[in-house]
């Protein structure tokens, strides 16, 4: 479906779209932007951000959604500055190169942004920059009456997330959280969602969480998972990882002080239980009669 022609169509009935979606593309904005189709609500747009470090799955489910409304998903992704020439991508670059000065002088006294931290999720505020820029664009290109509806996909049982600094207003947009107005738990959107043959190619059979799939603030277990279930991203992770000085301990991930150091845990984790089984195995072996 051709959004302008919906834009239109719209109009001619006298309407004002006012719902922009920010869609993640996981359980909770899915089953949000279904939701409010069935609601007969009016979208404006459906944003989705694309910093490339997604799970393989999360696209093929975009390409999954959009067939499945007919509507186009307005995919934002992040750009390297002016001047700057690599093969990385601009997250990868951003992460591993991006000039760190320290503050009230011109001097760089770091190379990379590094892992993002609780305190410090640069990544994030890439994707909120992206976002605002994105909405006031498309405000003043349809003429949009101020501010826009920004649905966010925040589940009912989830009303600690509502606040902070990134939920505020703003000239151009208003926060709305359609989950919670009508109740819907995560448990919810995401029965809600297979029940319409979403499944992500099985993502939520390992982890709660299908965001970046490099993310620091996952748990150890999600990790773990993760190494074991998704080897290529694992390896990958540990590429990102090698691009920074090791001796800095601003490099740090969050549970430990390098990607590298997590695999030398998990490693010795699975020499362990190996260990542990085979003395299960013998012990077992030796009640055996000869």
């Amino acid at each position: 479906m051709n959004i302008d022609m919906e834009i239109s169509r719209y109009r001619s009935h006298g309407g004002q779209l006012s719902n922009v979606v920010s869609f993640s593309g996981g359980k909770d904005s899915t089953a949000m932007l279904l939701m409010l189709l069935e609601r007969g609500e009016p979208i404006a747009d459906i944003v989705f951000f694309d910093g490339g470090w997604e799970f393989p799955q999360m696209h093929e489910h975009l390409e999954k959604v959009e067939k499945f409304t007919g509507l186009k998903i307005t995919r934002l992704r992040p750009r390297l500055p002016v001047g700057v020439v690599t093969e990385k991508t601009p997250f990868d670059w951003m992460f591993s190169e991006f000039p760190i000065v320290k503050r009230g002088t011109s001097h760089v006294h770091r190379i990379g942004r590094y892992w993002p931290s609780p305190a410090i999720r640069w990544c994030t505020g890439r994707k909120q920059e992206a976002l605002r820029s994105h909405m006031r664009a498309f405000t003043h290109r349809h003429g949009f009456t101020l501010p826009l509806q920004q649905c966010v996909g925040f589940a009912a049982d989830e009303l600690h997330r509502l606040d902070g600094p990134t939920k505020k207003d703003s000239t151009y947009h208003v926060q709305r959280y359609p989950l919670v107005e009508w109740g819907v738990t995560e448990a919810d959107a995401l029965a809600y969602c297979k029940k319409r043959g979403f499944t992500w190619g099985g993502l939520y059979r390992y982890f709660d969480r299908v965001s970046c799939f490099c993310c620091p603030l996952q748990s150890l277990d999600d990790l773990r998972k993760l190494r074991w279930f998704f080897p290529d991203l694992w390896k990958r992770m540990l590429e990102m990882d090698s691009w920074l000085p090791e001796s800095d301990k601003g490099r740090r991930f969050n549970h430990a002080p390098s990607v590298a150091a997590l695999e030398a845990r998990f490693a010795a984790e699975d020499a362990e239980d190996a260990e542990n089984n085979t003395d299960a195995d013998g012990g077992q072996n030796a009640d055996c009669p000869a």
